[in-house]
Formats: C-alpha cells, structure tokens, sequence
C-alpha cells in the first residue's frame, strides 16, 4: 500500500479478507468480507461502506494462493469539488465572453448581410406578385450590393419584357378576334356548301322523281276516270224502275269502284311517299334515327338516280344489278343522310362508267351493281361500277374536302367527304376498292 499514500487526496486504503462460514450440519455455506488491515490505522471502516457527497470509494478484488479478498480506496472530495467550481467560473466568463462576441458579430451580420437580404427577399416577392416598383435604391459596395445591382437590372429586364409581352397580347388579341370572325364565316359558308351540295345532289334526282312521280300519277288518272265512267254506270242504273235494275251488275260495278279506289289511294302514297323523301333529303339539318328498311333505300336511290341521269342524257344506258339480303330487316340510321351517302356513290359510278364509254376505245357495256349484305353485327352497301377505276396518286386523297377529278361546274368536293362524315356519325366506315381500267367498289360498312 506504500505506493498510495504519499496522494492527498487519498483519505484511506483498506484491505478486506473474504471467509468461507459453513453452517452446522456442513452443507451450505456463505462468503464473508471482514477489515484485515486499513491505513491509517485509527481510520475505522466497515467492509460495506460505500461512497458519499463527500467521500468516493472504489473497490477492487484480488485473490492469491493465499488469500482473497478485495482493496478499498477513499478519496476526499473537497478537492475535487474546488477544481469542479473552479472550471464552472472560468466557463462562464469565457461563456459569457463567446456571447458578447456572438452578438456583435450577429449584430454585425444583420446590418450588413441579413438586413438587405431580407429587403431583396420581400422585393423579390412583391416583384413575383407583379409589382416591379421594388428598385433597391441604396446600393452597397460589397457583394450584397452586386447582387442589389444584379436584382435592380432584372427587374428593368422584367419591365422591358412586360411591355413587349403586353403589346404582342394586344396583337394577339387583334388577331384572335379576326380569326374568330374568319372562322364564322367559314363556318357560315361550309354550312352552305353543304347545303348546296345537298341541293345539287337533289337536282340530279329532279328527273328522276318526275319519272317516279309520273307513273303513280297516271295510276291515279286512269283509274279515276275508270271510277267515274262506273260511277255514272252505277246512276244509271239506279234511275231505272226497281223492276228494271239490275243489282247484280250495281254490286260488280262498286265492287270496281271499291278496287280502283284502292289502287288510286295506293299509288297516291306512293307519290306522297316520293315527295316527303326528298323534303326529308333537302333539310338542313339531320333528323333523329329511325329503324329503316335498307334495302328499299337503296333500290329507291338507285332508279331516282338512273331516271334522273336518263332524263339528262337519253343517249345514257347502263345495266343495273342488284342483290339484296333479304335477311337483313331494318336498320336504325337516318334515312336521308344513309340515302345521300348512296346516292352519291352511284352518281359517281354513273358518272365513271359514263367517261369510259365516251372514250370509245373497245366494247364496252356500263354495268353498276348494287349489293347489301349482313356479316355478323354489320351490314355492308356495296356499290360497284366497271368504270377507268381510281388512280393510286389520288387514292388517298378522294375523302379530302374540295377535292375532285371532275372538271370545273361539275363537282363541289364535297360528296366523298360528306359521306365519309355521314357513315363516320352512324359509327360505321367507308372503304373504297379500285384496280385501274376494271373499275371501283365503295363499301358502307354500319352496325346494326
């Protein structure tokens, strides 16, 4: 222990001894620590004693072949406890010092750093708001100062691109309004040339309604002046004496009546059916869909078509052949404008078979067939002629507006694109097919 004592700060050492005691009947046993030595001598210890406030103790085992036990050290905390408010003094002055320091140096910063960055921070959101008046009007002549320079020149960039912006939106504005005028006459004037194209195609049905017309017409006289030749048949017989008359003959009479009454009124709505199709072709706008039998449609459209081109030109001939599935039934569509749409394609078939004849440079026998029929959910118009066929340079361009091989007065360049717009409005498709010299084959493709 002799290297301990010479500290002043050590208040004792002592040395405890460990023993074994063994109880009576020599089974069990428990450790014991008892004071074998302390120094100084007068100190008196207990083994269990611990450390205080005041007192620190360290305890330390040890065991030789001797012995076992452990060391005990107690060190006085006066000492330390001057030292501890010692460096606590000597931290708040330096503390207290760093603080002072801290502030100046802050107090400095925000005059010269802080301040004006704020004030660019503000000005930069006003600015962002749309206020350029925001110049920084004291500028310093440090680094903060370039950047008070740099925000002035943005904002006179700012306010340069403002005015320019603000006149090309004044111009902008100027054209706009003209455009959107020019786009109202344009569509003033799509508008009536639709509406002419849908008069011109009426005019080529002109002759041919006549034609139609005229025979139910003539239906209608004939049987009417039948009637009344009966009729006056019928007086005279009633003028007789009731002996005399023959009522035999008054029943067969106005049973002949009855018969050319029916046929007058049924060939009356025939013509009255004529006229309401082709009122219902010249309106302007389209009217709701209505189940419609297809195939009727189409043999109407095709002899209005061929007695109204027959009318124009008695030299024009062409054989007509039709296969229409009968299985079909009615179609929900717009009649006039599914009727316009094949109107046109056979027009334009006439008009191709029609050029190839005038050519004259081998037989030729202008044929036109016309075909419906019903592929699962579909139904297909097909329109076929044995004309010159479509040139491939064009091919993709007859469904354009405007574009027609026709010369000039005889096609607006509407037709194929109206139709196309048509059959696209019923969710359906047109198609075309051509080989060049054999002819064309337009499809009407629409769902049931």
């Amino acid at each position: 222990m002799e290297f301990v004592k010479g500290d002043p700060r050590l208040q004792f050492i002592s040395m405890l001894q460990s023993d074994t005691i063994w109880n009576k009947k020599h089974d069990k046993f428990q450790l014991k620590q008892t004071v074998f030595k302390t120094f100084p001598e007068n100190q008196h210890l207990s083994a269990a004693i611990t450390s205080n406030d005041s007192l620190i103790v360290k305890k330390a085992d040890f065991s030789t072949g001797m012995m076992s036990g452990a060391i005990l050290l107690g060190f006085n905390t006066n000492g330390i406890e001057a030292s501890k408010a010692k460096i606590k003094h000597t931290s708040i002055i330096v503390s207290t010092l760093v603080l002072l320091f801290g502030i100046l140096i802050g107090l400095w910063l925000a005059r010269t750093i802080s301040i004006p960055v704020l004030a660019l921070r503000d000005a930069a959101r006003k600015v962002g708001e749309g206020d350029l008046n925001q110049k920084i009007k004291r500028v310093q002549k440090n680094e903060i100062g370039q950047l008070e320079k740099a925000f002035n020149k943005m904002i006179d960039d700012l306010e340069k691109t403002t005015n320019a912006l603000n006149e090309k939106n004044v111009a902008l504005s100027n054209t706009n309004d003209t455009l959107n005028h020019t786009m109202i006459e344009l569509k003033n004037t799509h508008a009536q040339l639709i509406q002419s194209e849908k008069m011109a195609s009426l005019g080529e049905l002109t002759a041919g309604i006549a034609h139609e017309i005229q025979n139910p017409l003539n239906f209608v006289n004939n049987f009417s002046e039948v009637s009344m030749e009966l009729i006056e048949e019928v007086k005279e017989e009633r003028s007789k004496k009731q002996e005399e008359r023959d009522e035999i003959l008054e029943v067969e009479l106005l049973e002949d009546i009855s018969r050319n009454l029916a046929k007058i009124t049924h060939h009356g709505k025939r013509a009255d059916a004529i006229v309401k199709g082709m009122l219902q072709h010249s309106r302007t706008t389209s009217s709701e869909k209505e189940p419609t039998d297809i195939n009727g449609l189409a043999d109407e459209y095709l002899r209005l078509a061929y007695h109204g081109l027959r009318a124009k030109d008695k030299s024009f001939n062409a054989t007509l052949n039709t296969d229409f599935d009968k299985t079909i039934g009615k179609v929900n569509m717009v009649p006039q404008d599914i009727g316009r749409v094949v109107l046109n394609l056979i027009t334009n078939a006439f008009y191709a078979v029609d050029e190839r004849k005038k050519q004259g440079c081998e037989p030729f026998e202008p044929t036109l067939t016309l075909t419906t029929r019903k592929k699962g959910d579909t139904i297909v118009i097909s329109v076929k002629d044995n004309g010159n066929g479509i040139p491939q340079s064009i091919l993709d361009k007859i469904f354009q507006p405007f574009f027609t091989t026709k010369p000039t007065g005889q096609g607006t360049g509407l037709g194929l694109s109206l139709a196309y717009d048509i059959i696209a409005a019923h969710e359906g498709r047109l198609s075309v097919e051509t080989k060049e010299g054999e002819g064309t084959e337009f499809h009407i493709e629409l769902p049931v």
